[in-house]
């Protein structure tokens, strides 16, 4: 029995010693810059407060890897780490956090082999430009803000937003659900290489642009614009089309990829 209270406690320290967040309050900030070059997770949030949580790497749970981690800790101690991109004011988290008026940019010093993921938390409705930089990666959910989203490599995941949305992405899947579609400015979603996933709500009124190299795929019901009987397709690699009457403008191309437009 000692022996199991024992590996318990083990265990238990070892998750305690990972857990590493930060917390900065939103007060007078309506739109967050985020830019890191690793797999970032956006969860919403009810409260007005950023939180970054780094994901730990699985060879941390070993102890030997432990043991070498508060070595380093131990190095560290009473230096301050400096970075090419800006000066870190994160309590050593390695993040450059600066506020501009009601723009607040949060900046990750620390490059990509230094980090494991990033775990994001931020209020439901706030505005938000994410970079994952060459290989990282974004997945969100929940949000009602306007958010803007770039990867390179990496693919985009969105799950339960309203948008308005802006997505480029260059070599990575974009995949996308929306549990409504907000009115108030245009949606545009991009790549170059890959394949793009929107599902809609069936209900959403929208001036619709599709245009791939590839096939688009969808369960809605299409009207064709006509001229003097013809069908009008802007171009062969162009569908133009409205949903229930017309809305919002969507953009959505991909140059190579196919696009599945879904009905929900």
């Amino acid at each position: 029995m000692k022996k199991i209270v024992t590996l318990i406690l083990f265990v238990s320290a070892i998750a305690t010693a990972q857990k590493k967040d930060f917390t900065y309050a939103l007060s007078g900030v309506n739109k967050v810059v985020l830019s890191s070059d690793t797999k970032i997770v956006l969860t919403a949030g009810n409260s007005l407060q950023l939180v970054i949580q780094e994901s730990s790497s699985s060879h941390k749970k070993h102890s030997h890897w432990h043991k070498e981690d508060k070595a380093k800790e131990d190095k560290r101690k009473g230096l301050t780490a400096i970075y090419p991109g800006g000066k870190d004011n994160t309590n050593g988290f390695g993040f450059s956090i600066k506020k501009e008026g009601s723009i607040l940019y949060v900046t990750d010093l620390k490059s990509m082999h230094q980090r494991h993921g990033l775990k994001i938390t931020l209020p439901k409705n706030m505005n938000m430009s994410v970079d994952a930089g060459n290989l990282g990666s974004i997945e969100m959910e929940g949000f009602t803000g306007e958010v803007e989203a770039s990867a390179n490599v990496g693919k985009i995941q969105m799950k339960n937003v309203t948008g308005p949305i802006t997505v480029n992405a260059n070599v990575g899947k974009v995949d996308i659900d929306f549990s409504k579609v907000s009115q108030k400015s245009p949606i545009t979603i991009r790549t170059s290489v890959s394949e793009i996933d929107v599902a809609l709500p069936g209900n959403t009124k929208a001036d619709l642009e599709l245009r791939t190299q590839g096939t688009v795929y969808t369960n809605f019901d299409f009207e064709i614009p006509t001229k003097k009987g013809m069908p009008n397709v802007s171009g062969r690699k162009s569908i133009v089309s409205k949903l229930n009457n017309g809305g919002v403008k969507i953009y959505i191309k991909s140059s190579m990829g196919n696009i599945y437009l879904r009905k929900k």
